[in-house]
């Protein structure tokens, strides 16, 4: 049976790579060789390709085209080389992400993100700037979102989700059993939730950039292709948890 040959230029040197199933032996031994061959060129003068090919083919060919042979034959590639970035996972020190914008709109002049799915956490669409991050004697969002401001700033309200304790009293009765809301459950699981409405904001919800991010000006390198079901119009911009919640649930 004839071999195929990949001619490869590697660092200005051209070799030629049979492909022909590797084990993960010999792609060890060889990405050892190559590693060794790319120290040493540091401190030695580059052969010529002749002498290069003549003197060890192997050593003159890349990790990533070595591991791509021995994939393309079953093989398994090295964990090292597991990234979509091209870069050692075991050291990132020099791996930089790309430049990220977002916008530069103020409060009040950006045009809002449909949501993601229904009763997703929206994203913001103005700057941020200035405003986080949040600390617990200074929230600058409440001063534009809360339902009371929100319609004068042009802001989306807070939910009424936001100003609801969703977590029960919960204790062991003195026979083992669990007690929620002084009432004994066989299925901790398959209960109602339950929704203790408060007149404040709840302190869970405090801290708004825990699920609310802006979004970046980027295009995405794969496209989403989902699209959300809303059961209607408003859902794609307003939540309505606090009367889904229970949606399905069997009443105990």
């Amino acid at each position: 049976m004839q071999k195929k040959i990949l001619p490869l230029i590697v660092g200005g040197l051209l070799v030629q790579l049979p492909l022909f199933a590797m084990d993960m032996a010999k792609v060890n031994k060889l990405a050892e060789e190559i590693k060794a061959q790319i120290h040493g060129s540091k401190h030695t003068n580059t052969p010529t390709p002749q002498e290069q090919t003549e003197a060890s083919p192997a050593a003159a060919v890349s990790v990533a085209e070595t591991m791509a042979a021995a994939t393309s034959s079953g093989g398994t590639i090295s964990e090292e080389s597991l990234s979509y970035r091209n870069t050692n996972l075991y050291s990132e020190d020099q791996t930089v992400p790309p430049p990220v914008s977002y916008t530069k709109a103020a409060p009040g002049t950006a045009k809002t993100f449909q949501r993601s799915f229904e009763n997703a956490p929206p994203m913001i669409p103005h700057s941020v700037e200035g405003l986080l991050p949040i600390t617990k004697s200074n929230n600058a969002c409440l001063g534009c979102h809360m339902p009371d401001v929100a319609p004068s700033m042009k802001a989306t309200p807070i939910p009424p989700s936001h100003f609801a304790n969703f977590r029960p009293h919960t204790k062991i009765g003195a026979g083992g059993e669990v007690i929620k809301e002084g009432k004994a459950v066989a299925n901790t699981s398959d209960i109602q939730v339950v929704v203790k409405k408060q007149n404040k904001l709840y302190q869970g919800r405090f801290n708004c950039s825990q699920c609310h991010a802006p979004q970046a000006e980027v295009t995405p390198i794969v496209k989403n292709k989902f699209t959300p079901d809303f059961k209607s119009e408003n859902a794609a911009k307003r939540s309505n948890l606090l009367d889904t919640l229970n949606e399905g649930v069997e009443v105990q």
